[in-house]
């Protein structure tokens, strides 16, 4: 199953969709993978990021000045898809866009997607207030969270964040993450939820479901019993994606 079929039951349906994707555990790969699968459908698919991403072995990366430079712009555009970010920061690190870059970005293009936040690998994280918000022009947002944050405890091995986590949901560094426990985190607006708008809509991803089987079931049936969103479990490693709720 493509991984474009946790928000888009054909990939023609893309058409003008705005999509961000938050949370942890594969948000870069799932950005990248998604747009590889688009772009066989559509003649321009770009992918940005709203915040810090490492460097991509899977797309070249271009620069929003030279998306800005009109007389760059068309040959860059002959890239699809196209992988545009702000600047770079060191050699390792890539510097994000802004809201009204990546608006310009969305007119220029037949898909736009975007990585909103960053979790440094882990699996699962806590928000800043300065973390970027989904942009209202948005249309969709997939929440990945990592099925290997299921039963672990609140410390920097699996947490972004931890003591910022441990502070918000008031536990300790030994409480352990159950399913219920992550469910509300990813599924409240004191949670994941309060970085997308309304109007957005919103599907699950549980990834890491081929390591951790027992744990992405788990969790996907504790997200279905708070959410009536769509959940998907899959492995991006492996390719491999099914709906479970």
């Amino acid at each position: 199953m493509k991984f474009s079929k946790i928000l888009f039951q054909s990939p023609r349906e893309a058409y003008d969709s705005c999509v961000g994707i938050l949370g942890g555990g594969g948000k870069t790969a799932l950005l990248h993978t998604i747009a590889e699968e688009l772009a066989q459908y559509h003649p321009q698919v770009i992918i940005s990021s709203l915040t810090k991403a490492g460097i991509s072995d899977t797309h070249p990366v271009h620069f929003y000045p030279e998306f800005e430079d009109e007389e760059k712009r068309p040959g860059l555009l002959e890239n699809n898809p196209l992988y545009i970010m702000g600047a770079v920061e060191h050699e390792q690190k890539l510097l994000g866009i802004d809201e009204d870059q990546l608006r310009s970005l969305h007119h220029a293009a037949d898909v736009t997607l975007f990585e909103c936040d960053g979790a440094r690998k882990r699996p699962i994280k806590a928000h800043q207030p300065f973390d970027p918000m989904i942009p209202t022009f948005a249309t969709h947002a997939i929440v990945v969270v990592g099925a290997d944050a299921v039963d672990a405890k609140v410390d920097a091995k699996r947490v972004h964040r931890p003591e910022l986590f441990r502070e918000v949901w008031g536990v300790n560094a030994n409480h352990v993450l159950d399913p219920s426990f992550i469910a509300k985190v990813v599924t409240s607006q004191y949670g994941y939820l309060q970085k997308v708008p309304s109007g957005v809509e919103v599907a699950y991803f549980i990834n890491k479901a081929d390591t951790y089987p027992r744990e992405a079931l788990a969790l996907a049936q504790a997200i279905a019993r708070v959410s009536k969103k769509a959940i998907f479990e899959g492995s991006l490693d492996t390719g491999y994606l099914q709906q479970v709720f």
